[in-house]
């Protein structure tokens, strides 16, 4: 077991993880290993944990590999950063609490089997071992995109089911009622000082000067800022609707935080944003940050009625009929009504997802890069980055540019 990250599990984490894998196992021995160098995202760090085991006393040795996922130990800015947003505790409680749970709920999984976790861990099923990979941050091709709506629809379906089994006519159960901290949210803050409205403050700048390349009209920049920080724009709906029913909600759909098996099945992972909202939010956000415009604007009323069909077909499962749930006018509407906020966040997602690897190696080397990408002049790397290079700008102007005709047309209060 390599002493450097020995530490993260003991013999007696490992002992407990084997004992729900397989309540006839041993603990012969068992070793860390970190996945690659390659950045996948800013929010943890990831290994491989593979362990060897008897069952029953016999000598023969069997061997199983975990995937693990902890806090980022070699930059303590960025570590610091998480512990501040609460997100990883968010997401254990979130794993333990009801996604193992829903996950059951569905006709197949969407969601990796939870195994163990403390203040520091989470290990769940190594989704690699079944042949499932990452996208690499790839467009979606259209039958990716239609197994991300698949899964997407289980993971809604799963929360209106739960919901319902536990709702009576005179008082409807609501999981934000229960489940405060696991739905609590999380990729913005309005606050002052707090990490996550220094976050939306400099990724809010990034749109305003990435605006005067799409457009001559000076305004837009003053009114994409307007709308994040306004009462009526982005604040009303990243909060539960009143008007529409809400679910559990994955909010970070961009590729790496989707894996697909070799029949393009999909299943979700980093459950560390989640929160509870119309789930036409998480339908919109995955495919504006999934997929081309040319192929979002063929196909978008299509991939609406794909994954509200997936819906239907997951909740008539328990005799629920959707029309009573979520009616076909209501999921439109609401698709016209979030079109814009979910522009908007992948729009702020954008200025770090699409982002080349080399750039995200930068800025998680030394803790100066990541306070200044994180929280101070996230511009400083990303404008840069929009100008020198054609692919990543290319691809971040599928969002930007219908994004600020939006912007542009309409009146913000």
């Amino acid at each position: 077991m390599p002493g450097e990250v020995g530490v993260l599990l003991s013999p007696q984490d490992c002992e407990n993880i084997l004992s729900k894998f397989d309540e006839n196992a041993t603990l012969a021995k068992y070793e860390i290993n970190r996945i690659s160098g390659k950045v996948f995202g800013f929010l943890a760090a990831h290994y491989y944990v593979t362990i060897e085991y008897t069952r029953n006393g016999q000598n023969v040795v069997y061997s199983h590999r975990f995937f693990l996922k902890t806090m980022p130990t070699a930059n303590e800015t960025q570590r610091a950063y998480i512990e501040s947003m609460g997100i990883f505790k968010k997401e254990i409680l979130n794993y333990k609490n009801f996604l193992s749970e829903f996950s059951q709920l569905t006709k197949v999984p969407f969601v990796a089997k939870y195994y163990f976790s403390k203040s520091d861990c989470l290990v769940i099923e190594d989704l690699s071992s079944l042949n499932y990979q990452v996208c690499n941050m790839e467009y979606l091709g259209h039958r990716k995109c239609v197994g991300a709506l698949n899964a997407l629809a289980r993971l809604h379906a799963s929360s209106i089911i739960f919901e319902e089994a536990r709702s009576t006519k005179e008082q409807p159960y609501r999981l934000n009622e229960h489940f405060h901290e696991e739905l609590t949210e999380a990729t913005f803050s309005f606050q002052e000082g707090h990490v996550r409205n220094k976050w939306c403050k400099t990724s809010t700048r990034c749109l305003e000067q990435l605006s005067r390349y799409f457009t001559n009209n000076e305004e837009v920049a003053r009114k994409i800022k307007q709308y994040v920080f306004s009462e009526n724009g982005l604040k009303k709906y990243i909060r539960p609707s009143r008007t529409y029913r809400n679910t559990v909600c994955h909010d970070d759909l961009w590729c790496n935080n989707m894996m697909f098996n070799e029949r393009d099945e999909c299943m979700l992972l980093d459950f560390q944003l989640s929160r509870y909202t119309p789930p036409v939010f998480d339908v919109l956000l995955l495919l504006h940050l999934g997929t081309t415009a040319s192929y979002l604007n063929k196909n978008i009323e299509y991939l609406l009625d794909l994954y509200y069909n997936f819906l239907t077909n997951e909740l008539s499962r328990y005799d629920l009929k959707i029309e009573e749930i979520i009616s076909k006018d209501d999921f439109l509407a609401s698709a016209e009504e979030y079109t814009l906020p979910a522009l908007v966040e992948a729009g702020l997602y954008g200025t770090n997802v699409y982002l080349p690897e080399s750039v995200s190696s930068i800025v998680v080397s030394c803790p100066e890069n990541f306070l200044e990408f994180a929280m101070k002049d996230r511009p400083s790397f990303v404008v840069k980055e929009f100008e020198r290079n054609q692919e990543y700008r290319e691809r971040f102007s599928t969002v930007l540019k219908p994004l600020f005709h939006i912007i542009e047309e309409i009146e913000i209060n």
